[in-house]
């Protein structure tokens, strides 16, 4: 529709002569429905556009980011290349939210009337474009304005390019200056991080906002396949990838993925399963299951496994995880609440449902839920897994608790009633070897989300703290935040 229709009267055909005098009335001007052209023409949902939608669905709706993903129709007719840049976008979008919203609140006399919320949401993806991604100047201005005049805001148009052109001017100065990480997070979550943590919250919260890392999980010899895929070996057997080695590659297509080689499975998600200890030719119980990372760990551990989990659904990832894995735990779908073994067992894992307030580096959605979890529902469940799991097990048996959160009613508070027959188990620094270790009041650990740090091995020992060192500046730090707690059955 940018090409101008031609209604001079030339036209490039030849003219073909007629006996009849000219006419006095005006020569025919076809009508134009310009708005009928812009629909004929409309071009394939952009990028930009489907990461909108993605904001009105998870900010808008509450709906998880992958949830969001499986629901939107143009997301996997998407390019690779525009789905990884949309992906990218739409995460920092969640994680920036809050930081975006108060600069472009700086940088207009008033705000915005509540029937333009979607246009806020424009420019709010545009803020993060510029201060977060360092897209092209251009590019992110140009079509936040596009994005604007097809919303149906043709009149804030100029409004958006005036103060969209001004950030990017003042954009060095506005990313140096300090940013508080606790304005991304809802009410809910600075009040329960201020509760449990005080003055530590806010650097909790600027962990959290840091994209996450990949981390795999061979079934044996990291350091070989550190190398095939030139990433670094944890000193507890997983592998961290930096960018480069994946050059923008789908993790699908790395080395011994097809073959059963590793999977993706978070630093500080292994520790639970290590902790279990020696357990070749044990039978264990890994309870709430799905996706199947941790029923993998055991597996390769030479236990074995039987794999609990009550949703139906998640289930079929976990058996699809271990047909690729070529592993073969017994699978069972039932709640753990009311599950009875048939025989106990001398191991159990109880990764327990929680908040997954630890995951917020790649679960960023959690940050656009203004309400919070319902922790009484949760700690009903946690607590009565725990006490079921305390059953399965035969006198001597460990007993390994977990959950990916920060939050202390999830961890302290719960273990503070135990079951009777459950012995707290002293959790040692050696046995989580490369993390720093968050005591607790208990027997118990914490591993804050800045718990990992990894450097190359390359990398002199006395320059490993150096975060402006270019050789680990590339590999991503981090992890997520877990709470852990060991028991034996008496």
């Amino acid at each position: 529709h940018d090409q101008k229709l031609d209604i001079s009267g030339e036209t490039p055909y030849p003219l073909i002569m007629s006996s009849k005098p000219p006419s006095s009335k005006k020569p025919f001007r076809p009508r134009v429905n310009y708005a009928d052209r812009r629909r004929k023409a409309k071009p394939a949902v952009s990028s930009r556009q489907i990461v909108q939608d993605l904001m009105q669905m998870i900010i808008g709706k509450g709906l998880p980011l992958q949830d969001a993903l499986n629901q939107h129709d143009g997301w996997n007719k998407l390019e690779d290349r525009d789905r990884r840049f949309a992906r990218r976008l739409i995460t920092m979008v969640l994680r920036h939210h809050g930081a975006a919203k108060a600069i472009l609140k700086s940088q207009m006399t008033k705000p915005l009337n509540r029937r333009d919320r979607k246009a806020e949401a424009i420019l709010i993806m545009a803020v993060v474009e510029l201060i977060w991604a360092e897209s092209d100047s251009h590019a992110a201005v140009d079509q936040a304005v596009r994005l604007m005049r097809n919303g149906g805001f043709r009149h804030l148009t100029g409004l958006a390019n005036g103060v969209l052109r001004n950030i990017d001017r003042r954009r060095d100065e506005i990313k140096a200056m300090p940013e508080d990480p606790m304005v991304n997070a809802p009410a809910w979550l600075q009040d329960a991080l201020t509760r449990d943590w005080g003055a530590q919250a806010s650097t909790i919260m600027e962990s959290l906002l840091i994209p996450p890392a990949l981390d795999i999980r061979p079934k044996d010899d990291a350091a070989s396949w550190a190398e095939k895929l030139g990433g670094v070996a944890t000193p507890h057997g997983s592998i961290r990838l930096s960018e480069g080695p994946l050059k923008g590659r789908m993790v699908t297509a790395l080395d011994g993925y097809d073959d059963g080689a590793w999977w993706v499975q978070d630093s500080a998600a292994s520790l639970p399963a290590m902790l279990l200890g020696d357990i070749k030719g044990k039978r264990v119980i890994d309870c709430c299951a799905a996706p199947g990372g941790k029923t993998a760990q055991i597996i390769a551990s030479g236990a074995e496994v039987i794999a609990l989990d009550q949703s139906a659904e998640r289930m079929k990832i976990l058996k699809a995880n271990m047909t690729r894995l070529k592993m073969t735990p017994e699978i069972v779908v039932a709640d753990g609440m009311t599950y009875e073994t048939d025989g106990l067992v001398d191991a159990v894992l109880l990764d327990a449902p929680c908040s997954a307030t630890g995951t917020i580096r790649r679960r960023p959605d959690i940050l656009s839920h203004q309400n919070p979890p319902d922790l009484a529902l949760l700690n009903r469940l946690q607590k009565g897994l725990l006490a079921q799991a305390a059953t399965w097990l035969k006198p001597g048996g460990v007993l390994v608790y977990a959950t990916c959160s920060i939050l202390k009613d999830e961890g302290e508070a719960i273990i503070q009633s135990l079951p009777p027959s459950l012995k707290p188990v002293a959790i040692r620094g050696e046995d989580a070897p490369g993390f720093t270790i968050t005591r607790t009041d208990t027997d118990a650990i914490r591993f804050m989300p800045d718990a990992l740090s990894v450097s190359p091995k390359d990398a002199p020992l006395e320059e490993t703290d150096n975060q402006n060192l270019d050789r680990t500046r590339n590999i991503p730090q981090g992890n997520d935040g877990f709470f852990i707690a060991k028991f034996i059955k008496i």
